[in-house]
C-alpha cells in the first residue's frame, strides 16, 4: 500500500521507503529469499553505519525491515508497529499464519490481484480503494508474500537500540503475542493500542516515542 498511509504516525521530515518496491531484488532465480536481504535493503536505501538515521520505524512486513536493517546501523530509536520476527507459524513459535494461507494468497494474485488486495485492507482495517495505491506488479506482490513466508529474524537477542514496540490490540493480521513474545526477546518496550492492524490511522505517535 501507499507509504502515505503512515503520514499519521511519524512526525514531519521523515523518508518514506516503500519496501513493496524492493522485494524482488531480495530474491534469487528460484524465488528464495537471499542471505544477505537486509544488506541489499541498505543499498537500495543509500544507508550505512557511517550515515544512519537518528530514528528507524516499520509497520508490519516494514517492521521486520525496520528491525533488521537497525541491527546493522544502530539508529538512536527504533520504533516497531505491529511487528513480529516471523509471520508463519514454525518449529519456533506456534503463532501467526499457516505457510499454505500465504501460498493460497500467491495463486489468487494471479486471478484476481484486486481481490487478494481487497480481504487484505479489510482485514487491517483499512478501505480498499484500488485508483488510490500504486501499480504494484503481481512479482511486486507475490515476492512481498514469498518474503512473509521465508523472512525469519530468529534467533534473537538483545538489541543494542532498545526498540519501542507498538501493537493493535483486536490486530487480525499478525496477533498481538507475536510482538509481545518479539520484544521479550529482544529487551524492547511494548505498548498496546486500541485497534486493528493498522491502529495508527487513528492514533499518531508522539516525536519521543512514549505512549499515546
Amino acid at each position: 500500500m501507499p507509504t502515505d498511509v503512515l503520514e499519521n504516525v511519524f512526525w514531519g521530515g521523515a523518508r518514506y521507503v516503500d519496501v513493496n518496491r524492493l522485494m524482488p531484488k531480495l530474491f534469487d532465480a528460484s524465488r528464495q529469499l537471499k542471505d544477505g536481504w537486509a544488506d541489499i535493503v541498505m543499498d537500495e536505501c543509500g544507508l550505512t553505519a557511517d550515515s544512519t538515521p537518528s530514528v528507524i520505524g516499520g509497520w508490519s512486513t516494514g517492521a521486520k525491515i525496520a528491525y533488521a536493517v537497525a541491527q546493522a546501523c544502530h539508529p538512536k530509536k527504533l520504533i516497531l508497529l505491529a511487528a513480529t520476527p516471523c509471520f508463519c507459524r514454525n518449529d519456533t513459535v506456534n503463532f501467526g499464519t499457516r505457510p499454505a494461507v500465504i501460498d493460497q494468497m500467491i495463486s489468487g494474485l494471479d486471478k484476481d490481484k484486486d481481490a487478494v488486495l481487497n480481504t487484505f485492507y479489510e482485514r487491517c482495517g483499512l478501505e480498499y480503494d484500488p485508483s488510490a495505491i500504486p501499480d504494484y506488479t503481481i512479482d511486486e506482490l507475490s515476492c512481498g508474500l514469498e518474503f512473509l513466508k521465508q523472512a525469519d529474524l530468529h534467533p534473537l537477542s538483545l538489541s543494542r537500540t532498545v526498540p519501542v514496540f507498538f501493537h493493535g490490540a483486536d490486530d487480525q493480521i499478525i496477533p498481538i503475542s507475536a510482538s509481545k513474545y518479539f520484544c521479550e526477546q529482544v529487551g524492547g518496550e511494548h505498548i498496546e493500542v486500541g485497534g486493528n492492524h493498522a491502529f495508527f490511522i487513528k492514533h499518531r505517535i508522539p516525536p519521543e516515542g512514549g505512549t499515546f
